[in-house]
């Protein structure tokens, strides 16, 4: 087990060290083929400087080359991915349900899910192509591996909570939430159905409310300043995916 836990590991901080090429490139406008550069002073890199997380800490936190500092999200995004790959597998298995579609599923999830939190958090939009592709492979992967019953489930789910999100840009007229997050609580509706997705909303409201206080006691925002949401609904998401049923458990017997 430890073996495999330790390949997804790496095989994760790989696909991390792509996603930050994927963030970066695909909101400058930029295609995502070609070598890797310096963002200042756009020498291409190398191999032994493209490490995961290894790089980073050897060359100090600087361009080999001109000593610029790079910045701290390229081993974050790694570390997150690594850790959540390895997570999935260890869950996957766990539950008895390792196989290597589902595993893929779960990574591409993974990807995605990132994706549109480190955009939504730099940049305040969604890229809603990459959400689209994913609602369409979660609507593939649930009519193949789901019973009908499921199947039917999820995909109301989808489209429930995305049309509570629509009620609340009109009613809101776009000041409380986007349209982009229209299409993510889309997707979270399709790969976790009703119960799961409640757990994903509940956990992203409570934790964006927490740190939206937090952030205005700290002077760093003022009320009524925007505050992305994407970066709640994808850590509630995420944290639905692993565990929504014990979350469900632990809220019920509190109230029983």
């Amino acid at each position: 087990m430890f073996f495999y836990l330790f390949v997804s590991f790496i095989l994760g901080s790989a696909v991390g060290s792509f996603l930050n090429v994927v963030i970066d490139r695909t909101t400058r406008g930029e295609s995502i083929r070609g070598r890797s550069y310096c963002d200042h002073c756009r020498v291409t890199l190398s191999t032994l400087d493209l490490i995961p997380i290894i790089s980073f800490i050897v060359f100090r936190a600087k361009c080999r080359y001109c000593k610029k500092p790079l910045s701290w999200q390229y081993p974050l995004i790694e570390s997150l991915t690594a850790i959540l790959f390895t997570l999935a597998f260890y869950i996957l298995a766990k539950n008895s349900n390792l196989a290597i579609i589902p595993l893929l599923y779960y990574f591409l999830i993974i990807s995605v899910s990132i994706i549109v939190a480190v955009v939504d958090l730099k940049y305040y939009l969604i890229p809603t192509t990459f959400v689209y592709i994913a609602s369409i492979i979660a609507l593939f992967y649930n009519y193949l591996f789901l019973s009908s019953t499921l199947f039917v489930e999820h995909v109301i789910a989808g489209f429930v909570i995305a049309f509570l999100f629509l009620l609340i840009v009109l009613v809101t007229r776009g000041r409380g939430m986007g349209q982009g997050d229209i299409v993510l609580v889309f997707l979270m509706g399709m790969v976790l159905g009703y119960k799961g997705t409640f757990v994903a909303i509940f956990l992203a409201f409570l934790t964006g409310a927490i740190v939206s206080v937090a952030l205005i006691i700290s002077r760093k925002k003022h009320f009524g300043q925007t505050v992305p949401f994407a970066p709640f609904l994808i850590l509630g998401f995420l944290t639905s995916l692993f565990w929504s049923e014990q979350l469900l458990n632990i809220y019920l017997q509190m109230l029983y």
